[in-house]
């Protein structure tokens, strides 16, 4: 057996223990997205007990959850077919993780009125704000830029 030969071998080896990871981390995330639709079934159904907006906003954090899950299975998909890793689907799951967080820290806001903690929670909206304004202007210029951008 020649080194090329050699070489050859250990690259289809390890291209394919790579398929074999990508494919465990999907299975393990199609697997968090089935307790999380339980999860929020479950939020549903305890209306009664949690009040509708607590159930509504539980509900919402669950399915924004579902969604950031999704996208990072539609990587995973794009890396193993095209063997490429695109920024475009990182900063669609950063701007749904932020939109979670500015969930609740308006929730946070609401009962600390009056309360030590409501400057810092403002302070944080603000930085959450500007956040989502810069993953929108990057989401915006990856998009417009197209493939180019990711070489």
């Amino acid at each position: 057996m020649t080194h090329g030969e050699e070489t050859t071998r250990a690259t289809r080896a390890l291209g394919l223990s790579e398929k074999v990871v990508y494919y465990a981390a999907a299975v393990f995330l199609l697997v968090t997205v089935a307790m999380l639709f339980v999860s929020a079934g479950a939020s549903v159904l305890g209306v009664l007990e949690l009040g509708p907006l607590e159930a509504a906003l539980e509900v919402l954090d669950k399915v924004l959850l579902i969604f950031i899950f999704a996208e990072l299975l539609r990587t995973i998909i794009t890396v193993v077919e095209e063997r490429e890793v695109r920024v475009e689907p990182f900063l669609v799951v950063g701007l749904i993780a932020v939109v979670r967080r500015i969930l609740a820290v308006t929730v946070s806001i609401e009962q600390s009125l009056g309360t030590p903690d409501f400057n810092a929670l403002l302070i944080e909206l603000g930085v959450l704000t500007a956040l989502i304004l810069a993953l929108t202007g990057a989401l915006y210029l990856s998009r417009r830029m197209g493939p180019v951008a990711s070489r």
